[in-house]
Formats: structure tokens, sequence, C-alpha cells
């Protein structure tokens, strides 16, 4: 059987990666000897569990619902989370400073003043370290409708900051709130405080 040129143009590119094979197989038994990974050699576990597409099931549909329109015009104006607890803590506490750091550890000087003043004459407040939580940080702004901290509330009402704080203590008007909302202080370090700026 005679093949034309142009069948052995086609097949001489096969022959040739035959005998390229064929040499580095050779080469590789020369060089390392006979191959001992097998894949007969390799344990086969009978009692494996094998693979199983899962069946083609219809995903359902997801139920998708749009909010009454009338619903959201009745429900009223509705505080942040953040906000409710600020409320919460404003009314649950006699006295609350929300500044920066802890009264133990204040972290800016303005907050260090009145939470000084209050640690002087040793009325029992709870301090809310606004840096701990940027929403509580802003949502007291907020909530006081005032845009410095820190802030002081007695008997759930907004005192002031501390220019308004320093003001009061040294005309004793801090006293007078104090003693009207029923909160107790040392009388005495009022007095010293103001002695001392006087």
């Amino acid at each position: 059987m005679d093949l034309s040129p142009f069948a052995y143009l086609l097949l001489t590119p096969f022959a040739l990666i035959f005998l390229y094979a064929g040499w580095l197989e050779a080469r590789r038994f020369w060089l390392h000897g006979p191959a001992k990974n097998r894949r007969a050699s390799f344990p086969i576990n009978e009692d494996a569990p094998s693979y199983q597409a899962p069946p083609d099931t219809p995903e359902e549909p997801v139920e998708t619902t749009e909010p009454d329109p009338t619903e959201t015009q009745n429900q009223g104006p509705t505080m942040t989370d953040a906000q409710t607890q600020i409320d919460e803590t404003v009314k649950a506490n006699d006295v609350v400073l929300f500044m920066k750091g802890t009264k133990a550890m204040p972290q800016c000087g303005f907050s260090s003043r009145v939470a000084g003043v209050l640690n002087f004459m040793n009325v029992e407040y709870q301090d809310v370290n606004v840096l701990d939580d940027e929403a509580i940080r802003q949502g007291i702004k907020d909530y006081s409708d005032w845009p410095t901290i820190p802030q002081l509330y007695v008997k759930g009402e907004f005192v002031g900051g501390c220019d308004i704080i320093t003001e009061m203590t040294l005309s004793g008007e801090l006293d007078q709130l104090l003693e009207t909302k029923g909160v107790t202080f040392d009388k005495a370090a009022a007095e010293k405080i103001r002695e001392a700026n006087a």
C-alpha cells in the first residue's frame, strides 16, 4: 500500500512524538529502575460509599413581601439602638457623666475637670466612656442636642458640659441643683473648690 507524500507529512509528527516518549521512558527506566508506584498496588476500600450526585430538586421560590406603607406611616419616630441605650442609662442612674475615658482615667482635659469635680465632691455617678462606642459618642450629641463632650445628667436632666459645670460649681448652683434633686455630696469639698478658685 503506497502512501502519498501528504500522508507521510501528517504521520511524521506522531512518529517523532512516539519515538521521543519511548526514549524518555527508556531513560527513566535506566536511571531509576522499574516504577514502584503502580495503581494495582493501591489499597481499595470496598466499603467506602461511592459519590452520587444530589437529585435535581427545583429551588423553592423565596417569598418577598413589601412593607405596607400604611404601617410605616403609623409608626412614630423611632430611636436608634444607641439612643435607646443612652436613654435607659440616663433614667436608671441619678447622675451620669458621658465622658472621654473613665472617672478613674479620663482621656481628655475637659472630661478630667468635670470628673475631678464630681470625685472631689464625693458624688456617686455612672461614667460612660464614649470612646468605647462610636454610636454612643455620636448618639449622645443627638440625644442632648449638645455638640461637645463631656455631658452631665442629673436625675434624667441634661445639666451641661465642662464650662457650664465649672461655672455652676464656682457659683454654688451645682450644690443647689444636687440638693434639690436629692443627690448626696460633700458640701465642705464644694466649699474648698470655691475657696481655691476665689
